[in-house]
């Protein structure tokens, strides 16, 4: 099915997070289609894992916007603030200049104030509005310490039904074992406590609380970064069928690249708080286009010990790369699907890569 034909579930248009002079994520927009599984990779503090605590609300989003089936659940306000106090100074420039046509421009900074003070009380009435939404659910990467070790396996699988109102303790009950038999569990485990299972099993444990709220969307955050080689299949086996057989669409984080590669239809890089590069997965292990990307990958270790000593890694050095002192960086589509952050330079640079 051709993408512009496929609907649109989730819609990452702009999003800043800053905290404090820290822009963790830094005008981020992507999209995630329905029964995808949309990878977002990068090196441990590029933004990842704070793109997707954004989306699902653990965060007030600085800036930008979020829309889940084309409702907006989350918006920023902190880019309309700062044009308001951009305008409300050049306003005062303006007064003291005794330009001819200074009533002219003050007039129309005073149209573009009003119009963004009317966006601020659209963005906030729709922020809460949203409220929580439930059909987007989080797996978390450290199983233990998303875990309430007060509570039996029970309660905390239980725990959001419970919130949403749910009362009937024999459902709730039938429920929570169908689920744990649904991740590979059994029954006797929910009168359990977390510690007393292995991290693989906590995993479980928490996509079970993950999916017995019955999302559309489940967001991934590198559950199989803390667990064994050998049980990092299972989990990711399991992600597989839960996919197929409950159609959820999956925002998979992880900076394991040979994983992402298996589990992903489309990819996006992430550097600094940026996203670099997004395309599907065949083309972006096909044809890397970006530097950085193209030192991710090379960064893979292959199984043959030959060919591993054989191998080039390739360092990335944003300074000696890119010249961005006379035009600024965009996202922008090199080929249908594959998206590169460059400028017209590097565009056509990139192009030219390509046999364009």
């Amino acid at each position: 099915m051709a993408e512009n034909n496929r609907e649109v579930l989730l819609k990452v248009e702009n999003l800043c997070q800053y905290f404090g002079r820290t822009k963790a994520v830094d005008d981020v927009s992507f999209e995630v289609y329905k029964g995808e599984v949309f990878g977002l990779v990068g090196e441990s503090g590029c933004g990842k894992t704070t793109t997707g605590r954004s989306i699902i609300k653990l965060y007030d989003i600085t800036s930008g916007s979020i829309y889940y089936k084309g409702r907006r659940i989350a918006a920023g306000t902190k880019s309309f603030k700062n044009e308001i106090a951009a305008k409300k100074k050049e306003i005062r420039e303006l007064s003291k200049s005794g330009s001819p046509d200074a009533s002219e421009k003050i007039a129309a900074c005073k149209e573009r104030i009003a119009e963004l003070s009317r966006e601020i009380v659209a963005a906030k009435a729709d922020h809460k509005k949203a409220g929580i939404v439930t059909d987007i659910q989080m797996i978390f990467q450290d199983p233990i310490s998303s875990l309430d070790g007060r509570m039996t396996v029970k309660e905390i699988i239980a725990e959001g039904l419970v919130i949403q109102g749910m009362k009937d303790k024999k459902l709730i009950e039938e429920k929570v074992y169908q689920i744990l038999e649904t991740v590979g569990l059994v029954r006797e485990h929910a009168g359990r406590y977390p510690h007393e299972f292995s991290g693989g099993q906590r995993q479980r444990i928490g996509i079970a609380r993950a999916i017995i709220m019955n999302p559309e969307l489940l967001i991934a955050d590198e559950p199989i970064s803390a667990l064994d080689v050998s049980i990092q299949a299972q989990v990711i086996n399991l992600l597989n069928e839960l996919r197929d057989t409950l159609d959820l669409t999956v925002l998979f984080i992880a900076h394991d690249l040979s994983v992402v590669k298996y589990f992903s239809d489309r990819i996006g890089v992430m550097y600094y708080g940026h996203l670099v590069e997004l395309a599907s997965s065949d083309e972006l292990f096909a044809h890397p286009t970006h530097p950085y990307t193209k030192s991710l990958l090379s960064a893979i270790p292959l199984p043959d010990p030959h060919l591993e000593k054989k191998r080039e890694r390739i360092q990335y050095n944003p300074l000696a790369e890119h010249d961005y002192s006379v035009e600024e960086p965009t996202l922008r589509e090199i080929t249908p699907g594959h998206f590169v952050r460059c400028n017209s330079v590097e565009e056509q640079k990139y192009r030219e890569e390509m046999g364009l």
